[in-house]
């Protein structure tokens, strides 16, 4: 048996049959679902029950936050959410961003932002918590399956300040690996429209 086959082996027996139903399964949202909450992910999808405002205040709520410590970049957000719109994040008050999103992409489940959704802020400049708002149909299977579409989206008016955002992972935080990474606390919102 040769180095490499020896690893593609073991790889297959060390297989949960929880894994196995869900590699089988060509549903980029399930895929996605996976990915984003085994890394700390906070997944919710608004059914005809919720409504975003209603998920939002819930959210408010879990974290004893007042509703100054919560903000977006985005003006149609903050209308709707009621919530401070600010152009620049550099008040230690913030405790949240809401924003939406380009796509998100299912192998690996972060999220493709841009200057869109962040202006011209880094991700290491976001609160340590983001609420990301998004819709069924913006489901990918990989980064270049995103920058394909995002291309596309924005054909005259190209983006710029393109990033994935990744869920900070709780378990790895302290690893060597960790070091520098700008991972954030996320909720993701996910609707039908």
């Amino acid at each position: 048996m040769s180095f490499w086959n020896f690893f593609k082996t073991n790889k297959n027996k060390n297989l949960e049959p929880e894994d196995i139903s869900i590699s089988n399964e060509s549903s980029l949202d399930l895929i996605f679902a996976k990915n984003f909450t085994d890394s700390g992910g906070r997944f919710i999808y608004l059914d005809h029950q919720n409504s975003t405002k209603e998920i939002f205040e819930k959210i408010i709520l879990e974290n004893n936050w007042k509703i100054d410590n919560v903000c977006s970049l985005d003006s149609s957000i903050s209308k709707n959410l009621d919530i401070r719109l600010i152009r620049n994040i550099d008040n230690e008050k913030v405790k949240a961003l809401v924003t939406g999103c380009e796509f998100l992409l299912s192998n690996s489940g972060r999220i493709l932002i841009c200057n869109k959704q962040i202006k011209n802020n880094r991700i290491d400049n976001l609160p340590p918590v983001v609420i990301i708002l998004a819709r069924m149909d913006q489901f990918v299977s990989d980064l270049s399956e995103g920058m394909s579409k995002l291309k596309n989206k924005y054909k005259t008016n190209y983006p710029s300040n393109i990033t994935t955002i990744v869920v900070k992972n709780k378990l790895n935080e302290d690893s060597f690996l960790a070091y520098g990474n700008s991972a954030k606390d996320i909720y993701l919102i996910l609707s039908d429209d």
